[in-house]
């Protein structure tokens, strides 16, 4: 069985020019992303670098959402720098989700293309639509 390790994605929204980069996993589904935008594609993949060569030295955080559940941060140098893109309903999950992160991301190869998402584009047609403004 052949190994088939995650990929960082790098992604923008339509309306706003900064550039977000997350890891996903071989299925597609999300893992970690930045907690912070970049200016641009080439900022976005140093940031990757900046953390994927300080993987050694983020220090965890888990705090308790509103409603209950966990979610967990990786900080370099006391700023947040990672975070999970979802958040778990037991603590153990919280902190083997990040362990994840820390175990796979030197694997990670990062996608050379940035992709363009729409941002809440159904959200913002309902409350338009809700108020009367279509």
């Amino acid at each position: 069985m052949r190994l088939v390790a995650p990929v960082f994605q790098l992604y923008r929204t339509l309306d706003e020019d900064l550039v977000w980069w997350r890891m996903i996993s071989p299925n597609g589904r999300g893992i970690a992303r930045t907690v912070t935008p970049h200016p641009s594609p080439d900022a976005a993949r140093q940031s990757i670098a900046q953390v994927v060569g300080s993987i050694d030295v983020l220090s965890a955080s888990l705090r308790v959402t509103e409603a209950y559940r966990w979610r967990w941060v990786l900080a370099l140098d006391g700023v947040p720098a990672v975070q999970g893109v979802s958040d778990q309903d037991r603590r153990v999950r919280c902190v083997h989700a990040w362990r994840n992160f820390v175990l796979l991301a030197p694997l990670a190869e990062v996608d050379p293309t940035t992709y363009a998402f729409r941002r809440g584009a159904r959200a913002v047609d309902r409350a338009a639509s809700m108020s009367g403004q279509t």
